[in-house]
């Protein structure tokens, strides 16, 4: 890029900030109580949901993220695709989302325990734990996305780059809660479709539209980044179903779909924003793996390919939209952080005034934002962050939810499930310790590559053979 190109970017990317900013101030004092702050008052409808939900879920894992696991793992990759961006999708966009516009949660494991629990606080603090995990580490994996760019197009230090846009992201999510987040997503997410569009018609250019020559051009490389099966069958197990239990129970989904304000606009905003989402990542990393024929740029090749192998504009744009990628999914994880902080493991009983858990909401959402920053300095490279998130959260709550739906009371007029609390409990704590020790255990992790398979198995263990013992104290302890 010569200096007037990056003269255009940067002038791009101050606008975008200062937007943010005047979004965080004229939001400030929005929310009177914890629903409004978190779930915007339940009443966004299918154009802002819309909007807001291809925003988040399209952030830098998306984007630089995808594309560089297609230079690092070949087509390997779409193991975790299959997983997360087609089945995952499929079932969260146009069954689960839907489903869960009916209620009005704050959160998944408010959901969990209070739909198939009684409202017990014991599952739903552990669980808010659990789905706290994806939803600390991922606004770091975006930072560390738009980090990457700034650092390539402006010669930012990368450290400088990530505390700049994370203060900015902090500022006005703490400012406005969801209200804010909102806003902002629906500028960024305009953006993002403009920029998704150039980026894959420019990406499929560098390899003809052809995956046939993109094919020959892989194997002269590097043969083993075209075999689907070159990891060992518990390896591509544990891709598969992290990116599976890691799209249902990603929060930031089930918090929009509490967000929207009936069904139908659940179902309209999903349908298609998970359609595009599926398509996108699929190509994505195609144009990853692509890169391998001129570079090996590891979790940076997006960023390479754009800089090197597509037209100017793309360069121009690249620093601004990658921003509003990262942004847009950054802002509504810190959301939902500080809903499970403040409404499921400090106050599941929901007895604060409406300004105290307001006040308690924008510390939380501070801390957790200070933690993300930490994360992004640390992290290896983006999924890394994402996926351990994934493992925790998903491991635990999708099998706590399914085996709920397993043991439905169908003869109770209000949904409730017939497993006892306190074989939730048990299976709950077993999952979530199961989970941080395949994960952060070195010689455990190496067993499974991941701690996917062992959480689930043990949450359902650890739920159904309890229950045979404390079957006759269903809800009593709720």
């Amino acid at each position: 890029m010569n200096s007037i190109d990056v003269i255009i970017s940067a002038i791009l990317v101050l606008i975008d900030l200062a937007v943010c900013i005047i979004i965080g101030i004229r939001t400030k004092g929005s929310a009177a109580d914890a629903d409004d702050y978190f779930i915007g008052g339940k009443k966004t409808g299918v154009v802002l949901l819309f909007l807001t939900a291809w925003a988040s879920f399209s952030g830098s894992g998306n984007f630089i993220g995808q594309a560089g696991r297609g230079a690092m793992e070949g087509i390997s990759a779409y193991w975790l695709w299959l997983g997360e961006g087609f089945l995952g999708g499929i079932i969260m966009g146009y069954l689960l989302a839907p489903y869960l516009a009916r209620f009005k949660y704050l959160s998944m494991p408010h959901f969990v325990s209070g739909y198939l629990f009684g409202g017990d606080r014991y599952i739903r603090r552990v669980g808010g734990i659990a789905a706290l995990m994806p939803n600390v580490v991922w606004p770091g994996a975006q930072i560390m996305g738009v980090s990457y760019v700034l650092e390539q197009v402006f010669g930012i230090d990368y450290r400088v780059a990530c505390l700049i846009c994370g203060a900015v992201f902090i500022f006005y999510t703490v400012s406005g809660g969801l209200t804010a987040v909102i806003y902002a997503d629906a500028i960024h997410g305009t953006m993002q479709m403009i920029f998704a569009a150039m980026v894959i018609w420019f990406g499929l250019q560098s390899f003809h539209f052809d995956f046939g020559f993109l094919r020959e051009g892989i194997m002269a490389v590097d043969p083993s980044k075209w075999d689907l099966f070159v990891e060992t069958p518990f390896a591509i197990a544990t891709s598969f179903l992290t990116g599976l239990v890691g799209a249902i129970s990603n929060p930031i989904f089930w918090n929009r779909a509490f967000a929207a304000k009936d069904v139908q606009s659940a179902k309209r905003a999903y349908g298609v924003t998970f359609f595009m989402n599926i398509i996108l990542v699929f190509l994505m990393i195609s144009i990853g793996i692509s890169s391998l024929i001129y570079v090996d740029a590891g979790d940076r090749a997006l960023v390479w390919m754009i800089l090197n192998k597509m037209p100017r504009i793309c360069g121009i744009i690249l620093a601004e939209s990658v921003l509003a990628a990262c942004m847009s999914c950054a802002d509504t994880h810190l959301n939902c952080a500080a809903a499970n902080v403040v409404s499921d493991i400090l106050d599941p009983e929901g007895k604060l005034p409406g300004k105290v858990s307001v006040k308690y909401a924008k510390i939380a959402t501070f801390v957790a934002g200070v933690v993300a920053l930490a994360a992004s300095l640390m992290g290896d490279f983006i999924y890394a962050l994402g996926t351990y998130g994934y493992t925790v959260c998903g491991g635990v709550l999708i099998p706590m939810f399914a085996v709920g739906l397993l043991y439905r009371d169908r003869k109770s007029e209000a949904f409730r499930s017939r497993l006892s609390v306190n074989a939730g409990r048990v299976g709950v704590t077993c999952g979530l310790v199961t989970a941080l020790a395949f994960e952060l255990v070195s010689p455990l992790k190496a067993i499974f590559g991941g701690g996917v398979i062992p959480a689930i198995v043990i949450t359902v263990a650890g739920t159904v053979i309890p229950n045979f013992f404390y079957h006759n104290q269903t809800w009593k302890s709720a």
